[in-house]
């Protein structure tokens, strides 16, 4: 069966829509993580939205969101927001911290109560790494809707207020001392980054929404030199490695979202390549 076949199917068309759209929100807000030295906070905030999805799992709940958004956002909030003001523990061990208590509090949750009917260890698997075929991926039109919802909002987010993400990212200091609130900004971003780490973990899984936000972003850097040149290559490197994982993993029955990962491994090999030798003539 080819390709054009198989995208005949709704469940492809869901995760293929679903896969670029959230790669895009992810992209974007991923820039400003990586150049803030937040890049390990995706895959840490994605472990506390498997954690909402345990406690959200075993409680019945029809839509998980409800449950899983308001913690995530929370959580990027205390990080981001509250805590880089008022740090009573240094950043990378509150984000360790964050990220151990909140798998270990997910995983003994699903453990030790029952789940509907299910396998514990297969809903565990694809909460964390995705579903191991294409067709076990959670993408239902709702979700999709819901996934276009929030690329808008992110899009908008970032077109509107780009000076001021670009001043909070860089220079929050000297943002403040022109009269300005970064933290207004700052508030605003963790919240969106909380939205987009919440759907993407439930419709893609925790470790490809973590690759998402990073490796765009790195792999850009690695040719471009301003700010916006970096958010629109990341946002193009996800837009193509998300369809190409999909394309893959159906040719060759791979699971696909770990071949999505692998093709982001490969973008940044290149990119890396393509900026050592171009050191070397230039």
């Amino acid at each position: 069966m080819g390709i054009s076949e198989l995208l005949r199917f709704p469940f492809t068309q869901y995760a293929l829509l679903a896969s670029v759209l959230m790669a895009v929100c992810a992209s974007l807000t991923g820039v400003t993580l990586v150049l803030r030295r937040y890049s390990f906070m995706g895959f840490g905030l994605s472990n506390v939205a498997f954690m909402g999805m345990a406690f959200a799992l075993v409680l019945h709940l029809e839509n998980a969101m409800f449950l899983v958004m308001p913690i995530t956002i929370a959580a990027t909030v205390l990080l981001m927001g509250l805590g880089s003001r008022y740090k009573l523990i240094s950043g990378d061990a509150s984000l360790a911290m964050l990220t151990i208590g909140a798998l270990g509090i997910g995983h003994f949750v699903v453990n030790t109560f029952s789940i509907r009917g299910g396998n514990v260890d297969r809903a565990v698997s694809e909460t964390l790494f995705g579903g191991t075929r294409l067709v076990t991926l959670n993408a239902r039109p709702q979700e999709v809707i819901l996934a276009v919802f929030i690329t808008f909002l992110v899009v908008a987010f970032f077109v509107f207020f780009y000076p001021r993400i670009f001043a909070v990212t860089f220079d929050a200091a000297f943002m403040q001392a022109t009269g300005q609130r970064p933290w207004v900004y700052e508030l605003m971003l963790a919240i969106i980054t909380g939205v987009v780490i919440a759907v993407s973990m439930s419709l893609l899984g925790a470790l490809l929404t973590a690759a998402f936000i990073v490796f765009p972003a790195v792999a850009a850097m690695q040719i471009a030199k301003t700010y916006l040149r970096v958010v629109l290559c990341a946002v193009i490197i996800a837009i193509l490695c998300a369809p190409l994982g999909i394309f893959a993993a159906l040719l060759f029955e791979l699971p696909p979202t770990t071949t999505i990962i692998i093709m982001n491994i490969l973008a940044f090999a290149l990119l890396t390549a393509i900026k050592l030798v171009k050191r070397l003539f230039v």
